[in-house]
């Protein structure tokens, strides 16, 4: 009887230890998700170039995504201001999400989207896209410009970087053309 005992226990045993058996790969790529993001609170983040600060970035929370493509989120809004060389601000940025892709450099913020520069013209839109090649913004959403005397609407934007010139690609609303050639 206690042969059965001991034979029954040492079978329940490897059993136990078989039936436990833990895929390595699985523990590894659980622990790799695990540690795939970089949280940071409190942002404030300045970009230079040439010696010359160029923009301060400002956020309550930052999200770090290191699975490729490794990319920047700011879930939680932003804000940045864009300087001249003489550190004055030429346009400041805000939106309620932003995400940064650090292969390209390239942001693509939504959701509220503003700009405003430092004419005080204002930009309105949902998404808004900066390419850091060409040094410009890029919407193909409904966009509102609000300038002192009017407002323009329309819906696709190409901007420069600080927002002093910019085109709307398909304007709606009223709008009053001048022709100049009928004036001579």
């Amino acid at each position: 009887m206690k042969k059965i005992i001991t034979r029954l226990a040492f079978l329940w045993v490897l059993l136990a230890a078989v039936s436990c058996e833990n895929d390595m790969e699985a523990v590894m790529n659980l622990d790799k998700k695990a540690t795939a993001v970089e949280e940071g609170k409190k942002i404030n983040s300045l970009y230079s170039q040439d010696g010359h600060v160029k923009a301060n970035l400002t956020a309550p929370t930052m999200l770090r995504h290191l699975a490729v493509p490794i990319y920047v989120e700011f879930n939680n809004g932003l804000k940045v201001l864009f300087y001249s060389d003489s550190l004055s601000v030429e346009s400041t940025l805000t939106a309620r999400y932003g995400k940064y892709f650090e292969n390209d450099a390239n942001i693509f913020l939504k959701d509220h989207v503003v700009v405003v520069n430092k004419k005080g013209e204002r930009l309105d839109c949902e998404e808004l896209n900066w390419d850091s090649k060409k040094q410009q913004f890029i919407s193909n959403t409904r966009v509102r410009i609000s300038t002192e005397t009017d407002t323009l609407y329309g819906t696709g934007l190409i901007s420069n970087q600080d927002f002093t010139d910019y085109t709307i690609m398909h304007p709606t609303g009223p709008f009053v053309v001048q022709d100049t050639t009928m004036l001579n």
